[in-house]
């Protein structure tokens, strides 16, 4: 089997009794001190447990955090942090397809990382205090890129282009360019760096209006034999080929995927691949293009890494069954917590002490916190190293 954690497992050192009800369905747990125990559906249970008896399971935890290309003070600090606070993988982010924070030979070198090679560092760092690194990419956004380089790919055609005819600063996933621009990313990156694992982000379409290029029109009409008479109103909702085109973007994102796995497996076989994806997963299928549930089916991941940005309790449980009850037994469910995300904002480390126990009592395979900063290790860290993560992922 596969260890996305290092061949680490877990033990807990307080009891919780947590449950809840949804849609006649209670999912109850308890955990206690060295074992998972779990009372109910077996479905309840993560992949990746091996069965002692007929109540104790041994599990892995991943135990992660996302940061930026760089951390204060330094990266070896921060993982000396990480590492004594039991954290076991770091996921931060390293490239967009327009700039590198690390020396590319593919792709235009930050001016901030000039002097430094953040991702040697991380690497370097991570392995010393035995964190994973996880090397991020930003797949379609071109974040953070120079007006020049994203002046070139608008003005090559290479960018995504939405319903009112206005250019977003997007690769188009089925430009074949584009594909071949990434594909060496990735080649770069496995080739040249030894991480521990790689996770495609903002692997989606910007909204549902996107991408309605001319390279787009031209494919869709040759892969559906649709006859399109008005573009792009006819794949628009309320369009007659609105939901097959739909379903022809989704296949877009994953054949894309699809390929950037094999380029990495083909130089590291044994690299950890996974996605950081958005939380409602049949919603934002259809909005964003991003198809997690079909992802997980087709293998294409070692584990998912839904961004359950949330404070509300009942949100974050409901999304927790909906994805659990997607992915099954096949990989590990990795939940994302965002306490200090755009999208909800923590009141404190408690907060996210308890979305930990909650994603355990669902039979998570570990948990990625958005994201690294001097508050959350000053804040958030030691009280996590008291409670959700005081004993060893790896005893």
């Amino acid at each position: 089997m596969l260890s996305i954690y290092g061949h680490q497992q877990i033990m807990y050192t307080k009891t919780l009794h947590w449950s809840v009800w949804l849609s006649s369905v209670v999912v109850t747990a308890t955990i206690v001190v060295g074992w998972w125990t779990v009372a109910g559906s077996d479905s309840a249970l993560p992949a990746n447990a091996s069965v002692v008896n007929s109540h104790e399971v041994k599990v892995v935890e991943l135990r992660g955090v996302w940061s930026g290309y760089r951390v204060e003070p330094d990266w070896d600090a921060a993982m000396q942090k990480l590492s004594a606070a039991n954290f076991n993988a770091v996921f931060p982010y390293i490239c967009s397809p327009g700039i590198a924070y690390y020396h590319s030979q593919v792709l235009p070198i930050s001016q901030f990382a000039q002097q430094h090679n953040y991702l040697t560092e991380a690497v370097a760092a991570g392995h010393k205090y035995h964190v994973a690194v996880h090397a991020r990419i930003l797949t379609l956004e071109m974040l953070f890129a120079a007006e020049q380089t994203k002046s070139a790919f608008a003005a090559a055609g290479r960018l995504m282009i939405n319903s009112q005819g206005k250019t977003a600063p997007w690769l188009c996933p089925t430009d074949p360019r584009n594909r071949q621009l990434l594909g060496r990313i990735i080649s770069e990156m496995v080739t040249s760096y030894d991480i521990d694992g790689l996770q495609f982000d903002y692997l989606r379409y910007p909204g549902r209006n996107y991408c309605l290029c001319q390279q787009c029109r031209r494919q869709f009409a040759a892969d559906t034999g649709a006859q399109i008479s008005q573009w792009p109103q006819d794949v628009l909702p309320g369009g007659p080929y609105a939901t097959q085109f739909n379903g022809w973007r989704q296949q877009q994102l994953t054949v894309l995927l699809s390929q950037l796995v094999a380029t990495a497996r083909a130089v590291r076989p044994d690299i950890v691949i996974s996605a950081a994806v958005f939380p409602r997963w049949e919603e934002h299928s259809e909005r964003f293009g991003q198809d997690a549930a079909k992802w997980v089916e087709l293998g294409l991941l070692d584990f998912v890494a839904p961004m359950n940005y949330t404070t509300d309790r009942l949100d974050f449980a409901t999304w927790l069954l909906t994805q659990r009850k997607a992915i099954g037994s096949r990989i590990p469910l990795v939940v994302g917590m965002g306490p200090f995300s755009d999208a909800c904002q923590f009141d404190g480390p408690e907060q996210l002490a308890e979305q930990i126990q909650i994603a355990r009592s669902f039979g998570a395979g570990g948990f990625i916190i958005f994201k690294y900063t001097e508050q959350f290790a000053r804040e958030y860290l030691p009280y996590l190293a008291e409670e959700a993560t005081a004993t060893l992922a790896n005893p």
